[in-house]
């Protein structure tokens, strides 16, 4: 059996941040180094990195790994776990780790380059620091991050994807977000150097909001054809209005046509929807699943859910008394429809586990933020959430 205080990210994965950090994960802070100042090369084999690996062969579970932990706790899958799972013949690199945590065979083959927070839509649940979008309004409310909108990893994002080509091995996987990647120039380009270099068979992964496929006359669909394996894990909370409210700048209409076109044009692609579950999408989280499997827009599996943990104020854990009761009474009944289709254990469990978070202890400051924090944003962007979510207003009076 693997240790519990095993994860393969820092022999397999390199991922860097719009501010240029080399860290072992997107949920992390364990630092490696900054691309701006050092080569790829050498922060794939620095002290930092060597360190971490270290510790983990000596059985030490870090702190600051605790959101693969919490879900794990709660039977939920986590990046550690899906990791050990996807590059289980990478395991082969741990016992040719020296003491000093030096892997001479260990190569970065899976990647997660965040170039920039370049973004057209302003998510609720986001922030300026993820959508270039967010960034008047983050002003407004004195939350942004930096004094411009665009925040890229580098100033050179173009020398970074050569440099990402360092190592003369083959990728397995690499893994497009943002912001969103789709309004990246760099996406392209990357795509680009992966089809010079003849490399095709790997796996496209991406996470993105799907409003809009071409970027400056390239087409995604055009460059999507040519390689075999592709997942999108498309962004989207809620329905009609209410997907339009959660995620300020959405063509409801249009987002639809866009999946028709790539069921369309290339069936390969395997697409499923990662809803972020926080108290604005609890009450319509059933709902959501149930209108793209009947719409045959996915499969009954293709869901990964998304527990939003922070702001604290969106966290579902926070709602009144009577909305988790409703919501419980919806992933109930949710849980049967799933069992009566046949759903995978896995999605099941998924569902239980967003029950079982929901249903911890609420905490009232909270709550409170979280009317404060909405109409704020609603006088800013001229939206009401009381005519969006009426069933919400409703409930939360009972």
């Amino acid at each position: 059996m693997i240790p519990e205080s095993i994860c393969l990210m820092p022999w397999v994965h390199l991922y860097v941040d719009t501010n240029g950090n080399a860290k072992a994960c997107c949920n992390t802070s364990i630092t490696y180094g900054n691309v701006n100042n050092e080569s790829i090369e050498s922060i794939w084999n620095g002290e930092s990195i060597k360190k971490f690996r270290k510790n983990l062969l000596e059985g030490h579970k870090d702190k600051r790994c605790a959101s693969c932990f919490k879900r794990e706790a709660v039977n939920k899958s986590s990046i550690r776990t899906e990791t050990l799972d996807s590059y289980k013949t990478y395991l082969k690199w741990l016992p040719k780790t020296s003491s000093d945590g030096t892997c001479k065979e260990s190569k970065p083959v899976y990647l997660d380059i965040r170039y920039s927070n370049v973004c057209n839509l302003k998510c609720r649940t986001c922030w300026h620091g993820a959508s270039s979008s967010w960034f008047n309004d983050a002003k407004l409310l004195k939350t942004n991050f930096g004094d411009k909108a665009l925040i890229k990893a580098t100033p050179e994002n173009e020398q970074l994807i050569e440099d990402l080509f360092t190592f003369d091995t083959e990728l397995a996987e690499v893994y497009f977000a943002g912001g969103e990647p789709l309004r990246m120039e760099e996406h392209y380009s990357f795509l680009d150097s992966l089809l010079a270099k003849n490399q095709t068979d790997l796996h496209l992964r991406y996470n993105t909001n799907l409003s809009k496929l071409t970027l400056k006359g390239k087409r995604a669909l055009d460059y999507w054809k040519k390689f075999k394996k592709i997942t999108l894990a498309v962004s989207i909370d809620a329905i009609g209005e209410k997907a339009a409210y959660i995620r300020s700048g959405l063509n409801w209409g249009k987002f639809l046509e866009n999946i028709k076109l790539i069921k369309e044009q290339c069936p390969h692609i395997k697409i499923q929807i990662a809803p972020t579950v926080s108290n604005l999408s609890i009450l319509s989280l059933c709902d959501l699943h149930q209108f793209f499997v009947e719409n045959n827009l996915i499969k009954m599996n293709d869901i990964y859910l998304n527990i939003l943990d922070r702001p604290n104020y969106y966290n579902c854990k926070n709602l009144p008394k009577s909305v988790k009761e409703k919501s419980k009474e919806n992933l109930m009944a949710h849980i049967d429809w799933l069992n009566e289709n046949n759903a995978s254990k896995v999605v099941i469990k998924e569902f239980e586990a967003v029950f079982e978070y929901m249903m911890t202890p609420a905490n009232a400051s909270d709550l409170k933020a979280f009317v404060k924090e909405t109409e704020k944003l609603d006088t800013i962007r001229n939206e009401d959430f009381k005519s969006i979510f009426p069933e919400f207003v409703h409930l939360s009076k009972t």
